[in-house]
């Protein structure tokens, strides 16, 4: 007989093949069966699938490469992002870069999400600027402030409506994985003392730019490349 250990950490390898890791909606039905399939035959419970001890959630600080946020546009894309990912991300201000608590894996996944999107959002204003006729100075700057606003706000609008849209379609098991992720990550933050608070700006902007930046967002994807660093990219889901 198969050992009861390797059949768990199978099916939770099965259970990770989502289509906001990169798999595709057939890939992740089969994995799913699969899944199903093993758990069933040997009557494998919700509670033995639970993450490992050797799996906990860790802090991750950006390195000095990916620390400089241009415009703050990771910074205001960092909430949908780790909600999307399952994770908290964050700004400490004794660091240069973002902070990001969670397990490594959604880690990854979150830091490739938000540079991604990030150099999107850089190529879109690029081109609004291209046509953009205001003056150096505060209209221009208001200009860039107002798309990347819109452009960051839509993108997270549509984020969060996946994840709300997603939570009906979870397996119970992987409802349950979610709800243990989230747990670890709370209890980190509170041994670690962390505590998130929303911050707003009151810099002007122009509305202008902004409906522009908002029409971009509904352009943007999250899902990674299916092969090739030149392939198609997916939409993904929470």
């Amino acid at each position: 007989m198969a050992d009861r250990n390797s059949i768990i950490d199978k099916i939770k390898a099965l259970l990770s093949k989502t289509r906001e890791n990169g798999c595709t909606e057939e890939e992740e039905l089969s994995a799913l069966a699969k899944a199903r399939a093993w758990i069933d035959a040997h009557e494998i419970a919700d509670d033995e699938l639970q993450l490992c001890r050797e799996e906990k959630a860790i802090l991750h600080d950006e390195s000095e490469t990916d620390a400089r946020d241009t415009h703050n546009i990771k910074s205001q894309l960092g909430r949908a992002v780790g909600r999307y990912c399952n994770v908290r991300i964050y700004r400490d201000g004794s660091k240069a870069g973002l902070t990001f608590v969670g397990f490594k894996s959604d880690i990854d996944n979150a830091t490739w999400l938000l540079n991604h999107l990030a150099d999107f959002i850089h190529d879109k204003l690029f081109e609004f600027l291209l046509d953009c006729l205001a003056p150096d100075g505060k209209a221009r700057k208001e200009e860039i402030r107002g798309f990347v606003i819109g452009c960051t706000q839509r993108i997270n609008a549509r984020m969060i409506q996946m994840c709300d849209q997603s939570k009906t379609e979870r397996t119970t098991n992987h409802n349950a994985l979610v709800i243990i992720k989230d747990q670890a990550i709370k209890d980190f933050m509170e041994a670690e003392g962390i505590r998130l608070r929303s911050r707003n700006s009151r810099a002007g902007f122009s509305d202008g730019a902004r409906a522009a930046g908002q029409s971009a967002g509904d352009r943007a994807s999250f899902g990674r490349p299916v092969s090739g660093a030149g392939a198609t990219l997916r939409l993904g889901r929470c």
